[in-house]
């Protein structure tokens, strides 16, 4: 019989405690000498989608980052913080990204490098399900290992974002539009972020759930105390745990249904070896899922990104098939979005009811 994948769960009330409780939820895994050895280069992958302060909980907490970092570091390897976060993949994005999501800060204080990288190669992939080849960040190809520093948060396309669709930030800045325009539909997508993030192959995925994010994520949501860490070798493993943490049938997120179908996982809660605090004294009350849609806001300019939320939100509570006259003029307009995710747009918004 295969071995059950091992995650672990500490209960964390605050950011203040969360080298500590860190500490021992990689401790339950067997340390961090059991994922980096002395000289390597550790990719570091936080999920900083934007520039957003940390208490907007839309990122990694730059706490999490930086005692990962220092156990890192103690295990004698180089940690590098690196991010491809939604916009355009410019040494001057990513400054604005770190300067506001604290990693600026980290760096500064524990001496890890920050990656301003924007080189990009494409990798074959050939054991893909979908994606064959795949644009990738240079800086995370450059890394010994990969660490991958995920948030618990809401998601419009994946109802949450996790382990799994954290990887998909391996995929450089708007480059990502043309993958949403390439895999249309929800579940496409979601086999998508999958061959990213086994391409990717963290040998670490931790989830930042000490300030989680509930309703309309994966931006606009409500910060929410989930108060708790969850680590594991196996990504999908560590999802599932935490959507059985939120109170969800873990199947019902996308991409792990999609890990299900291509057997990389049971979906099953029951499946998991689970270690430290229990899942019963962890669970979560009143954690609230946000409304699906077929675009995913967080990679359109600001001022597009919000009418086109509230053209969505029109048409879930109307009912009503929309025409192209209602779509926002910059969405037919050649000059502002890439072509690609433009005629995307116009297929999900105006001929799918």
């Amino acid at each position: 019989m295969a071995e059950r994948p091992v995650v672990a769960a500490v209960r964390c009330q605050e950011y203040a405690q969360v080298e500590a409780a860190l500490q021992r939820t990689v401790e339950l895994l067997g340390g961090m000498e059991q994922f980096v050895r002395p000289g390597m280069r550790v990719a570091l992958k936080p999920n900083l989608m934007r520039a957003a302060a940390p208490e907007r909980a839309t990122a990694t907490h730059p706490a999490v980052v930086a005692a990962i970092v220092r156990f890192v570091q103690e295990a004698g390897s180089t940690p590098v913080i690196v991010e491809s976060p939604g916009g355009p993949f410019s040494r001057a994005w990513l400054r604005a990204v770190y300067d506001s999501t604290g990693m600026t800060r980290v760096a500064a204080e524990t001496g890890a490098e920050l990656s301003y990288d924007t080189s990009v190669r494409q990798v074959p992939f050939p054991e893909g399900q979908l994606l064959k080849r795949i644009d990738i960040i240079d800086a995370l190809l450059q890394a010994d290992v990969v660490i991958n520093l995920a948030k618990l948060k809401t998601h419009n396309l994946t109802r949450l974002t996790l382990a799994v669709k954290n990887c998909f930030g391996a995929v450089p800045g708007t480059v990502k539009i043309g993958y949403h325009a390439k895999l249309q539909d929800a579940m496409t997508f979601a086999k998508g972020l999958l061959d990213v993030a086994c391409c990717v192959r963290p040998v670490l995925s931790v989830i930042d759930g000490v300030l989680a994010m509930d309703g309309n994520g994966p931006s606009g949501g409500d910060p929410f105390p989930a108060n708790v860490l969850l680590a594991s070798a196996d990504m999908v493993a560590v999802d599932v745990a935490a959507t059985a943490l939120v109170g969800w049938d873990p199947l019902t997120v996308t991409t792990t249904r999609a890990a299900v179908e291509w057997g990389l996982s049971s979906g099953r809660v029951e499946d998991l070896e689970w270690r430290g605090d229990t899942l019963e004294t962890l669970r979560l009350e009143g954690f609230r899922g946000g409304s699906a849609a077929a675009v995913d806001p967080g990679l359109l300019p600001r001022g597009l990104r919000g009418r086109l939320r509230r053209l969505i939100a029109a048409r879930g509570a109307n009912g009503r098939r929309l025409g192209e006259g209602d779509l926002p003029r910059e969405v037919v307009d050649a000059g502002t979005v890439p072509s690609a995710f433009r005629r995307w747009a116009l297929r999900q918004l105006v001929v799918n009811p």
